[in-house]
């Protein structure tokens, strides 16, 4: 059991418990990044999200599987709480300084695994940050 979950504890949905374990690192870049992620497509604010991956997914099913990535998510008492269409995989360019953090994929139920050896990156509100971009939109194979 992790008795200290560290800072993502506190931020809101506490993003530790999405890491296996709640195991993660911090880091501060020291040059700009591109990070990867999957997600609706169209551009645009669909192009940010929290989660990212070191390279690019090649298919919805290995996002849903490897990444642990529902179609829906629901609360506790089944009530929908959001959806998670994965259409587009997106390039991203994280600046310089911003601090990251990086962990194994924690368990989401059902087929939706994660794993100890597949690793992703939780960067807080990367569409806030100053010289953060979309770079690159790619359609994603449906298998």
């Amino acid at each position: 059991m992790v008795e200290n979950p560290g800072p993502l504890a506190s931020i809101n949905g506490n993003p530790a418990s999405n890491f296996a374990s709640c195991k993660y690192n911090k880091t501060i870049l020291d040059e700009d990044l591109i990070l990867y992620r999957a997600g609706k497509s169209g551009g645009g604010k669909n192009g940010f999200g929290q989660w990212f991956t070191r390279e690019p997914i090649s298919s919805e099913a290995q996002a849903r599987l490897d990444l642990a990535v529902k179609p829906q998510w629901k609360d506790a008492n089944g009530v929908l709480t959001g959806e998670s269409p994965i259409e587009s995989v997106y390039a991203v360019r994280i600046p310089k300084g911003t601090e990251v953090y990086e962990g194994p994929v924690g368990y989401q139920g059902g087929a939706y695994l994660g794993g100890q050896d597949i690793m992703q990156i939780y960067v807080h509100q990367p569409w806030a940050l100053r010289g953060a971009q979309v770079i690159k939109e790619v359609p994603i194979a449906k298998r």
